[in-house]
């Protein structure tokens, strides 16, 4: 009988007995009085039993698979097994610093409509050293306090870079009746992002500004091993999930605006070509070739933008200004004329893409490598859109007019 109590922690675990043990300590250790821990043993064949049974601790309750049944029917077992209102799940591998139980029954005791409380996280080694994981410096940081569900929905349909992290969040366990659990709906890898929209379109997010967990980043993981190893299935997953995201807007009373609707159009035409962009990596022959898709553009520039002018090169230094021998092409972001990689935050694009306006640059060219800027740095993207004309826009290029 699995007893009746405020939160019930989750781990579900396979084959990773030496980290269970660490993540169970930190579960543990909480300064909340009120919570029991759940693990869901998915027919683990190494000591796993033997391990959970060495705490000696009745707030532990042991569930064993009798066969393994997958990530997702251990996750959504969860669910189903669950008796208390509050429900964390966190992964074998993780930590939990002490408070994180204290912080989010808190946010969610506040906020009878959140249907999630969601903290930050830092990573570790497997030796539990903090790492900065690259690519994590994209990631925008959550807010603090609560959030609309469907304003949650808008910015990362708009691009913003809210990356919930599993062991970091908290569920209101009526909310997750409420939207029938986790869902395979585009990736088996993308669970909790698939969720999270879902759970948006009914119920508001409590965000708590604060590193109440440690993400664990390593080989063994099933994400970094299945998913993101694949090149270009990862991407064209969280596309789909956005591409979602946009249908539960348009169905949302936000729709009803003719101006959010064109928005909403936009962002789906763009999505989509993204996808598309990932596709073709994935089905070499479905699509144009580099050569012939850049002969083109070189083409479309050459018929838009007059000899001779200067133009700023958005290109993830894929093309080279060098193919331009009849303009004045130059690198973004640039120092002293040679390509200084991406910008920091939306903030640097615009300063300097004011700057080498006025150095003389009269147009702006963005090219497919880096079509992932229009959605990764919203802000850079709306300041062209609401402040200088687009000439061309097509599948291989974006085309702005600097002028005034």
């Amino acid at each position: 009988m699995i007893p009746e109590t405020k939160v019930t922690i989750a781990i579900p675990t396979y084959n990773r007995s030496k980290l269970l043990k660490a993540s169970l300590k930190s579960a543990l250790a909480q300064d909340y009085p009120d919570f029991q821990v759940l693990v869901l043993d998915n027919a683990s064949c190494d000591d796993t039993e033997a391990v959970v049974r060495s705490f000696s601790d009745s707030r532990i309750t042991y569930v064993r698979n009798d066969a393994n049944i997958g990530i997702f029917g251990n996750w959504q077992r969860t669910i189903e097994i669950n008796s208390s209102p509050y429900l964390s799940i966190l992964s074998d591998d993780d930590i939990l610093l002490p408070n994180f139980i204290r912080e989010s029954v808190l946010g969610l005791d506040n906020h009878p409509h959140a249907g999630l409380s969601a903290a930050q996280a830092e990573f570790i080694d497997t030796n539990g050293v903090v790492l900065q994981v690259k690519g994590t410096e994209f990631s925008d940081n959550l807010p603090q306090g609560l959030i609309d569900g469907l304003e949650f929905i808008h910015q990362i349909v708009d691009g913003r870079k809210w990356i919930l992290r599993t062991s970091a969040v908290m569920f209101r366990a009526s909310a997750l009746r409420a939207v029938g659990g986790f869902d395979i709906t585009h990736s088996k890898y993308l669970l909790d992002l698939n969720l999270y929209l879902r759970m948006a379109t009914q119920f508001d997010f409590f965000f708590i500004a604060k590193q109440l967990a440690q993400v664990r980043f390593h080989v063994e993981q099933d994400s970094q091993v299945s998913f993101h190893s694949l090149s270009g299935t990862g991407a064209l997953a969280v596309m789909a999930e956005r591409t979602d995201a946009i249908a539960y807007l348009l169905q949302s009373p936000r729709a009803e605006d003719a101006s959010y609707r064109r928005w909403l159009a936009e962002r789906l035409l763009h999505i989509s070509m993204r996808r598309s962009e990932f596709t073709y990596k994935l089905v070499p022959k479905l699509n144009l070739n580099w050569s012939e898709r850049l002969e083109i553009a070189i083409r479309e520039i050459a018929a838009v933008i007059p000899t001779g002018k200067r133009f700023i090169l958005v290109d993830e230094n894929q093309w080279g200004a060098e193919i331009f021998p009849e303009f004045d092409a130059l690198p973004f972001l640039e120092h002293e004329g040679q390509y200084w990689g991406a910008p920091s935050d939306d903030e640097t694009a615009i300063r300097e893409l004011e700057r080498m306006r006025d150095c003389g640059a009269s147009f702006m060219v963005i090219g497919w490598p880096a079509f992932w800027w229009l959605d990764y740095y919203s802000q850079f993207r709306n300041y062209l859109n609401s402040n200088f004309r687009c000439i061309l826009h097509n599948s291989r290029l974006v085309v702005f007019d600097l002028g005034p």
